[in-house]
Order: structure tokens, then C-alpha cells, then sequence
């Protein structure tokens, strides 16, 4: 099931199961607009020039941005009746200018709880098929109706 029916309560979610992955290329316009949004104006990140003479391979996009993709690939799945809890990530590469950048996920395990069902994923971030990102992630779902069990 990869979009927000999955999750409304009238689904079961199974271990296993994948996200629909959401991605977007990584444009200068798209690292610019996404510097002064959240205020990382490090030309790290907008700057090609200083990027390299940093040490980097061209400029790439930050910590803030990886996070935004991979909430969005999860807010997608569970809808809004989901309450994401936790994500955890490690950046393993470079995810620069140019590139095509998607988030995915997959279910690791799934728990009943007085609250609702507590779904823990893998995450990860593919830029151009290598993955850069790894992680976790935590979320919460409402309980399943009786006609969906």
C-alpha cells in the first residue's frame, strides 16, 4: 500500500511493505529557495564554487532538506491521521546539484498500543540510484476499524 489509504485505519500496514518514494531534483534554484527558507545560508549548499574549494564535490544539499524529503515521502504514506515520532538519519554521501534525489522507506515492524499502531521503517535516500542517506523512522497510526481486521 504506498499512499495515505494505507494508513487511515482502514488498511492493515505489514511488515515488509514499502513507501511510495517521493523525490525532486536538486536544482540551484531548488538549494537556493531552500536556504532561505530554513536559514542555512552556508554557500555550502547555494555556492558551486566555494563548494568545491571547500573540499566538496559541487554544492549539496543539507541536513534540513534530506529530513524534509524523507517527512514528506512518510506524511504521503500515513496521511494525516499519522503522527511521525521519530526519524533518525545518516548522511553517507554527497546529495549535489544536479542530481535526482527520491526518499524511500520500507516496514520493519508493526505494534498495537492502547493509542494506535506504532510502525517503525528503514528510510533511506537514493541520489541517481546510490544511496546516500540511511535511517530510521517512527511512526504512529490510529487502530485499525473492526471491518478492516
Amino acid at each position: 500500500m504506498s499512499d495515505a489509504r494505507a494508513c487511515s485505519g482502514e488498511s492493515k500496514v505489514a511488515v515488509g511493505e514499502k513507501i511510495e518514494p517521493f523525490g525532486v531534483p536538486l536544482t540551484l534554484q531548488r538549494m537556493v529557495m531552500e536556504a532561505g527558507a530554513n536559514r542555512d545560508f552556508s554557500p555550502l549548499h547555494h555556492d558551486r564554487e566555494y563548494a568545491v574549494a571547500t573540499g566538496g564535490p559541487d554544492a549539496y544539499a543539507n541536513t534540513i532538506f534530506i529530513q524534509a524529503i524523507l517527512e514528506a515521502a512518510l506524511r504521503m504514506w500515513m496521511g494525516d491521521r499519522g503522527w511521525l515520532q521519530e526519524l533518525e538519519i545518516r548522511m553517507e554521501e554527497f546529495n549535489v546539484v544536479g542530481a535526482f534525489v527520491a526518499a524511500h522507506g520500507r516496514v520493519t515492524d508493526v505494534r498495537d498500543q492502547l493509542d494506535g499502531r506504532r510502525v517503525s521503517l528503514d528510510v533511506w535516500v537514493e541520489s541517481d540510484r546510490v544511496r546516500t542517506v540511511v535511517g530510521t523512522a517512527v511512526v504512529q497510526l490510529p487502530h485499525l476499524k473492526p471491518d478492516a481486521l
